[in-house]
């Protein structure tokens, strides 16, 4: 152990001694999730309430005025199952709303959640229930496939305002939101041969080739997306994306003329880049993706592949001008490109490494690309820039290795798998601080992750750590999944 850390010592040589100070504003552990292990997602709004979604199995405490106050899902002994729930907590964590959302079936799956220019918030998931309310011009009335998307609008003091299903008569999930130029844009990923699209649709129909691999049959499914009113009646455009395997999106962003930047991961060698690309083919059996189009899902105005010759995948995008976007994500290539003056210029090993990178489109080629992580399991779920233009990134991992600073608020990782957080320069090149955060034999899932001005930084997952340090309990943990949420001051000089 000592070797490992004295190698990570000398790899990452842009540790800074630069003192930052951290505290925990609130945590909480806010539904017992059971078996369900899903996203928690959450953001933040104008007023620094924070609006977060989950799954639970009649594990939530709700509030008096709840939109749905009885759990209405699967049983208990059912392996599959369970209520999405939403929750409003104030900027110090306190409950202010709380409600069950679910039907019959299963509302557990791909949760996602996103707030619109007047604060009101719209809650998504993959449902197989029949019977969740619609409202009287719902786009969809009806569940249409085994698996449709749901959307629910609530106004920002949570009444119920809409709500519909969405999709084809196969499989749809992998549900996903954003707002801009008010609009709703779904994604999602399908099996659906049918799937609602429009006339100048980039993709019009379904890739419904033979995944490679015949092994894995698994792996098949289009990215959908559609733009959607914001009353949930009408589709404005509606689009596949994808090649003959699997395709999926992680995040999206938005650039300065308002065309869309969707990154994920895909399996598919047809999937559909430009002749401009900085990297036209697959490396390996899993690449990382970015791609532009414009709002009208019409065009592509730019796509390309990202990754080595093994598996990839972008999961956070920010837009730093006309011509420089920030990815992170994960890698196990070995030789996934990484410029000369990285932070870490070599993989370090283990399951996986995060990856941080900076894309200049005019040039078409990244201007710098780090490796970040030690010798197991780590992933980059998050890239925001701040107050000061840093840069922070969020993310788990298991190694106990990973490069952290001295003044870290948890400078040690005692088992499972933390969260963790750290703050680069404006150059990329330096780690002016680095932390953990969590329980022992702690197990976190995907965590969202706001970023609000003031350095302070709200974190929700799935998680499984029955001692963190909460200072709420709107539940008691056990050994089973917990939606848990985080809110931290980075720096309170």
């Amino acid at each position: 152990m000592k070797i490992k850390l004295m190698i990570t010592a000398l790899l990452f040589v842009g540790i800074t001694t630069n003192i930052f100070t951290q505290k925990i504003d609130f945590s909480s552990y806010l539904a017992s999730g059971g078996r369900v292990h899903t996203s928690t997602p959450s953001v933040v709004d104008k007023n620094g309430n924070i609006f977060v979604a989950g799954g639970t199995r009649d594990g939530l405490k709700v509030t008096n005025d709840a939109f749905q106050k009885i759990y209405n899902g699967h049983t208990k002994d059912d392996v599959a199952g369970g209520d999405a729930f939403l929750m409003k907590l104030s900027p110090n964590g306190e409950m202010i709303y709380s409600t069950y959302i679910g039907g019959s079936g299963s509302e557990f799956y791909c949760l996602q959640i996103t707030l619109d220019d007047f604060g009101n918030v719209y809650v998504g998931f993959t449902t197989d229930s029949p019977d969740l309310p619609v409202s009287n011009n719902a786009y969809h009335k009806t569940k249409k496939g085994d698996n449709d998307h749901y959307i629910i609008k609530f106004s920002n003091d949570c009444n119920y305002i809409a709500s519909t299903y969405f999709g084809g008569s196969g499989s749809d999930h992998w549900t996903r939101l954003a707002f801009h130029d008010n609009t709703l844009y779904l994604f999602g990923k399908t099996k659906s041969l049918d799937f609602p699209t429009t006339p100048k649709a980039i993709q019009k129909e379904y890739d419904n080739s033979a995944p490679p691999d015949s092994n894995n049959r698994y792996l098949v499914g289009d990215i959908t997306i559609t733009a959607l009113s914001l009353s949930l009646d009408k589709v404005l455009y509606s689009t596949y994306l994808g090649g003959k395997s699997l395709d999926y999106i992680r995040s999206c962003s938005f650039d300065l003329n308002g065309k869309i930047i969707l990154v994920g991961a895909t399996h598919s060698d047809n999937y559909p880049v430009t002749k401009d690309a900085y990297q036209k083919s697959m490396s390996g059996k899993q690449d990382g993706f970015f791609t532009i189009i414009n709002n009208n899902l019409s065009k592509i105005y730019y796509s390309t592949f990202i990754g080595g010759d093994s598996t990839d995948q972008v999961n956070s995008i920010i837009v730093e001008d006309a011509n420089n976007i920030s990815l992170t994500g994960q890698t196990k290539s070995p030789n996934f490109p990484v410029t000369l003056d990285a932070l870490n210029g070599k993989y370090f090993g283990g399951n996986s490494d995060g990856f941080i990178m900076k894309f200049n489109l005019e040039s078409n080629k990244p201007l710098y690309s780090s490796f970040i992580g030690g010798s197991k399991t780590d992933w980059l779920n998050y890239v925001a820039k701040t107050d000061k233009q840093k840069y922070l990134l969020v993310g788990s991992t298991v190694s106990k290795d990973f490069p952290v600073t001295k003044d870290a608020l948890y400078p040690s990782i005692d088992g499972g798998m933390d969260w963790v957080i750290l703050l680069l320069d404006k150059t990329m090149k330096n780690i002016e601080y680095s932390s953990y955060g969590g329980g022992s034999k702690q197990r976190i899932m995907d965590p969202t992750v706001n970023y609000v001005k003031g350095s302070k930084l709200v974190i929700s997952s799935m998680c499984i750590s029955p001692d963190f340090p909460v200072t709420l309990k709107y539940v008691e943990p056990d050994s089973t999944w917990t939606n848990c949420i985080w809110k931290l001051d980075l720096n309170t000089n």
